[in-house]
């Protein structure tokens, strides 16, 4: 990086999303990647929980309702493996429904209500520690 180039964001940060849209992953992935996030998309719950096991995220943002396995079941079975980090990888949920978005007691980080407030979801990720080994 030159001595011009200001730091994005988000730089340092792996983010995995998984949503069956793949034009939201798509839009995701390239907003993310623009701010300075390395982004991983998956299609599928159980898709992106094979990612886990290869990738070591610092966050997953996934859609709570998909067909199959949903963001609810993702969560359960990342807390449940032995991927490294596996119960602190901060996880969101995204929904397009605001009644559909989890409480804290489910265990989410946070959640983001469609269509997302790309400056909140920014925000948020900013903040969160950088988790991969340099």
């Amino acid at each position: 990086m030159s001595a011009l180039t200001p730091p994005r964001p988000l730089d340092g940060l792996m983010i995995l999303v998984i949503d069956d849209h793949r034009d939201a992953v798509d839009m995701l992935r390239e907003y993310l990647h623009d701010v300075g996030a390395t982004v991983i998309g998956a299609d599928s719950a159980r898709a992106g929980l094979a990612v886990t096991e290869t990738h070591l995220l610092d966050a997953v943002l996934i859609n709570l309702r998909m067909p199959g396995e949903d963001g609810r079941w993702f969560l359960r079975q990342l807390r449940a493996s032995s991927v490294r980090d596996a119960t602190t990888i901060p996880v969101f949920a995204v929904s397009g429904e605001r009644h559909d978005l989890p409480g804290p007691e489910m265990g989410f980080a946070g959640h983001f209500l469609k269509p997302i407030n790309l400056d909140t979801l920014v925000a948020t990720l900013a903040a969160l520690p950088r988790r991969r080994s340099t």
